[in-house]
């Protein structure tokens, strides 16, 4: 089972706030994100032909390693077994665990699967983060892998909170002059944000960044966002109150996963259960 994130209870903690007059969609890590995407679809309800809504799960990030080593999860400690030997690239550097998606919570939305753990394995040495290795893993294992090789891509180690929300890859704005849409009479900038999450995320209907990242075979599955916690507010990641850094200050040398220019990995499977993948940032 995943760590759970109550929407409800986090909302009344980051009201909707204006900056510099307008308001904006945000992609996803810390609970800031999600609440300020939230509020904006309230208030923006009349703002867009919404189209059929589609069930996603959404995940907002803790910092460190769950107790839970079955969470979803982005870099450290993976789900697998010790003796298991440990993917490397073609270089014969080991491969550091992009991401770790449990679906357990998730197959209402997406159905049969083959295993109930995806573990997603990378190396960005020549850039991208691909080629990718895949692998299933049941629950109930036991002689967990307890210390990586040494040798992978550092990757702040965080954990997904999950939120059951919806997806609307069909809407419209209402005005469709190019004009910002609006919220409370205020601009909305970055709307683009706001039918679709850009977010670590398990469903059929994520935000594609680029025209042409949904042009591989099968179907989504799930989709890792890169990792921008927001340093200057209280609570960046779920488990973290304080802010990171002051106002006018920006945090050093952190190794959150990085994506290109804040992208994602859309992951796709095919009726024969085979896993596909692209990446794609701004």
């Amino acid at each position: 089972m995943n760590y759970e994130f109550d929407l409800e209870d986090w909302l009344p903690r980051f009201p909707l706030t204006d900056r510099h007059g307008h308001y904006s969609g945000d992609d996803i890590t810390s609970p800031c994100d999600l609440c300020n995407n939230e509020w904006l679809r309230r208030g923006m309800r009349d703002q867009f032909d919404w189209g059929e809504p589609v069930p996603i799960d959404v995940f907002v990030h803790s910092v460190g390693e769950p107790e839970n080593r079955f969470a979803t999860k982005i870099g450290g400690l993976p789900y697998r077994p010790a003796d298991l030997p440990w993917p490397i690239t073609r270089d014969w550097r080991s491969m550091a665990l992009i991401a770790q998606f449990n679906f357990t919570n998730s197959k209402d939305i997406i159905g049969d699967i083959p295993g109930d753990l995806l573990l997603i394995f990378g190396d960005d040495a020549d850039g991208p983060v691909e080629p990718l290795h895949f692998e299933w893993q049941p629950l109930g294992l036991s002689n967990l892998v307890t210390k990586l090789p040494g040798d992978q891509m550092e990757i702040t180690h965080c954990f997904g909170n999950r939120w059951r929300t919806f997806s609307y890859p069909n809407a419209n704005p209402v005005d469709m002059t190019g004009r910002y849409p609006k919220c409370n009479g205020k601009n909305v900038w970055s709307s683009y944000w706001i039918p679709q999450y850009q977010a670590t995320q398990i469903g059929r209907a994520p935000f594609f960044i680029q025209d042409g990242d949904d042009d591989i075979p099968g179907t989504p599955l799930c989709a890792v966002a890169s990792v921008q916690p927001d340093a200057h507010k209280p609570f960046p990641w779920v488990n973290h109150a304080e802010p990171l850094c002051p106002e006018n200050q920006w945090p050093r040398d952190d190794d959150n996963l990085m994506i290109g220019d804040l992208g994602c990995i859309f992951v796709f499977i095919d009726d024969d259960g085979r896993i596909h993948a692209g990446e794609s940032c701004y």
